[in-house]
């Protein structure tokens, strides 16, 4: 049976689900391929510092519950399935990140009721954004598309990586 002929059996509303569905699909790939690209071209310009945070990291829990699910869902074939999607500029910008912030810090007092991670305001973030995604490498099936994620989404908090802590455990403003 063909896909068209399978489609005469659907109602508006399921093409209209259906449709939805491959839309968000849509968004997840170029999300994900995003920051892939960016973990990429992080990895390329800095390829010990990548293996050492990446060796770091993979000790942690998340980390490799992160890997699991990655590998459990198959994203990697998702991802390089047909054309590249369109690169989405806006992932994890600095309002995405203060958003990200705002929600670890209700969880977190969900949790524990203990003080919010102190994280920058957008404002001191914007600045420290630029848009580099234009001149990011493409990506390949021989790579291990998990590692590039992870490194993309450490690459595209760098604002808050470039954050001093001072001995006393409070952040202060990112260095200029």
């Amino acid at each position: 049976m063909t896909s068209k002929e399978s489609a005469k059996e659907l109602s508006p509303e399921d093409l209209a689900l259906l449709a939805g569905l491959r839309r968000g699909n849509d968004w997840l790939r170029a999300v994900l391929c995003t920051l892939a690209r960016r973990g990429l071209g992080f990895r390329q310009q800095h390829p010990a510092r990548s293996e050492q945070l990446l060796a770091v990291l993979s000790r942690y829990p998340y980390f490799k519950a992160g890997q699991f699910l990655f590998d459990l869902m198959e994203w990697e074939d998702f991802m390089l399935d047909g054309e590249a999607p369109p690169l989405a500029p806006t992932t994890l910008d600095g309002p995405a990140l203060q958003r990200m912030a705002e929600l670890l810090n209700t969880f977190r007092a969900h949790l524990d009721g203990g003080q919010p991670i102190v994280v920058p305001e957008v404002d001191t973030l914007l600045p420290l954004f630029v848009p580099e995604d234009e001149d990011l490498p493409p990506l390949a099936p021989s790579l291990y598309l998990y590692h590039e994620v992870v490194l993309g989404i450490l690459s595209s908090a760098r604002p808050l990586l470039q954050v001093q802590t001072p001995p006393d455990g409070e952040a202060s403003r990112p260095a200029s």
